[in-house]
């Protein structure tokens, strides 16, 4: 598996939900991949060292990403640009809250998708992101508890998973009153509370990385469903 395999579910996902809903694919939203893939490679190569790797990978990433500014005019790009960048290479393994952060900022390529790819930076973008933000942030409290469990192995299920439960029961509170959107959001409340049930302190890390990855292609398949049919 990819270093932070987890982070690049939470970069790509937001951005396939944004473009399956739009229904759009072209040459500006294809640049803007592979400038987005780029970056976050480089990031990749910083976290290792290389740094020489990282240079040129931003520079890929900057030559894919100036026609979809010069030529198409998707000038809010250099604003998303300038605040993401300067958080975008800092470590975020220890601390909860710069992992929220990192959610925050990875799922903003589903406006920024949408934007590139309709011209609009509308309340439907920011939706995209809202919706994203919310279902990840409820997988990163449920990654958090499992790796807690391991560390605290005399825990109760139920103090252990407290966090997890008490955030998907607001996300079920949001799901129930933002008809349909809020459909999207049921699969993973639905995995979280039997995987609280089934809570143990052995840490199955592939386990665990391989079915959040199911449940999150789930969760966007659903958006998308959800957006494109019922909406």
């Amino acid at each position: 598996m990819p270093r932070e395999h987890g982070a690049w579910g939470i970069l790509l996902i937001p951005f396939a939900t944004a473009i399956g809903i739009a229904g759009i694919f072209n040459a500006p939203v294809a640049l803007l991949l592979v400038s987005v893939l780029c970056f976050y490679l480089a990031r990749t190569s910083f976290l290792k060292g290389d740094y020489r790797g990282m240079a040129g990978l931003l520079v890929v990433s900057l030559v894919a990403v100036l026609p979809v500014v010069l030529i198409w005019h998707r000038w809010w790009l250099i604003a998303f640009g300038a605040g993401v960048a300067p958080v975008a290479f800092r470590r975020t393994e220890r601390s909860l809250a710069l992992q929220l952060a990192a959610v925050a900022g990875l799922t903003l390529t589903a406006p920024v998708a949408w934007y590139v790819a309709t011209g609009l930076l509308n309340w439907p973008a920011w939706r995209l992101w809202l919706v994203n933000a919310l279902y990840f942030i409820g997988r990163v409290f449920y990654v958090k508890m499992h790796i807690t469990a391991a560390s605290q192995r005399n825990g109760s299920r139920l103090r252990l998973g407290a966090l997890t439960l008490a955030y998907h029961g607001v996300l079920a509170g949001v799901a129930a009153s933002w008809w349909p959107v809020g459909l999207a959001f049921v699969p993973g409340i639905i995995h979280a509370v039997i995987g609280t049930a089934r809570l143990t302190p052995v840490l199955k890390i592939k386990q665990i990385a391989w079915t959040e990855a199911a449940v999150s292609v789930v969760f966007g398949v659903s958006f998308v469903v959800v957006m494109r049919f019922f909406r």
